[in-house]
């Protein structure tokens, strides 16, 4: 696991990296209620430096699909 997925996930949510377990899900994370998501899906929008595919967007609950979305940017 990325610890950058980790990263986003508490910059976004104004949590400590420790408060965001590598298995963290949308429904386990403090803070990642609806509000807390678009906040995730805006920083990881800027992150990448483009917009996300509602595709994409669909398939984000958890620490790992934001490692999965990261690690296909960094390969392109």
């Amino acid at each position: 696991m990325n610890n950058a997925a980790m990263d986003l996930v508490a910059r976004a949510l104004d949590r400590s990296i420790s408060d965001v377990p590598t298995n963290g899900t949308i429904e386990t994370v403090p803070g990642w209620d609806s509000l807390g998501h678009v906040k995730v899906l805006l920083l990881l929008e800027a992150e990448l430096g483009r917009l996300l595919m509602p595709a994409e967007i669909a398939t984000i609950r958890s620490v790992s699909d934001i490692d999965r979305i990261l690690g296909a940017a960094v390969s392109r």
